[in-house]
């Protein structure tokens, strides 16, 4: 008797505790905010579209760096710069995402305060400045291989340069402020209520990116000051469909 009822004064607690569990039902969701203040939060570069051992030619830079005058020297950005004399040079920064569900879609939304230079419309040699800014990941780390002609290629093809958005980078606007800039202002990016689709590999990681692929014949430096991602859980996704 005694035993009953201390399985009955411990019901209520159990289905108290019961509920506080996390319910698998639920979706997971995870929110990202990179702001850059001291450094580049281990956010990485891939330089692409360029021949072997020229990039001190191309001018290719990556590095934590103060925004530009006119604007708030006080803040950090990362930035992110490389004069295309290939005519079809890749830029873009990734980040490494560990913790997701294996094997699952999610909706990625980004949000990107950029610092630009770049008139809207404008002409220059190869093509417009004013490039396409691309947003996206993989399941595996962006990098390069070297092809026959000796120039580096990306293990993933884009189609930014087109202006076009595909299943590797979606496209979010461009690199353009005004039609009459001349100087660094602030722009924002983002592709809210469009996001994006990512599957996370195997052991719950992706690789999120960010960039840009030129056909301009000249200098692109963009700083970026902070980023802001969500990424929602969707469904679990077929390993082998």
């Amino acid at each position: 008797m005694k035993f009953l009822k201390t399985i009955l004064l411990m019901l209520p607690v159990v289905m108290l505790l019961s509920n506080c569990e996390p319910k698998d039902a639920e979706p997971d969701y995870k929110e990202f905010e990179y702001n850059f203040h001291i450094g580049t939060d281990d956010w990485e570069v891939l330089f692409s579209d360029y021949p072997q051992g020229q990039e001190e030619f191309y001018e290719l830079e990556y590095k934590w760096s103060k925004l530009p005058i006119p604007l708030d020297t006080n803040l950090g950005s990362v930035m992110i710069s490389g004069n295309n004399h290939s005519d079809d040079l890749l830029s873009c920064t990734y980040k490494h995402v560990t913790g997701l569900i294996p094997n699952a879609l999610y909706d990625v939304t980004f949000t990107l305060f950029i610092a630009s230079n770049v008139a809207k419309n404008s002409v220059g040699a190869g093509g417009s400045p004013d490039l396409a800014l691309g947003v996206g990941g993989l399941d595996t780390v962006p990098s390069n291989f070297i092809d026959g002609d000796g120039y580096y290629r990306p293990n993933f093809e884009v189609d930014l340069q087109s202006g076009l958005s595909n299943e590797i980078m979606q496209v979010v606007g461009t690199l353009g402020v005004t039609e009459t800039t001349t100087q660094y202002a602030p722009i924002t990016r983002t592709n809210g209520g469009n996001p994006f689709k990512m599957v996370s590999n195997a052991r719950g990681e992706c690789y999120l990116m960010i960039g840009w692929d030129s056909g301009f014949e000249g200098i692109t430096t963009i700083y970026i000051k902070s980023i802001f991602i969500t990424m929602e859980y969707v469904s679990k996704f077929p390993e082998n469909p």
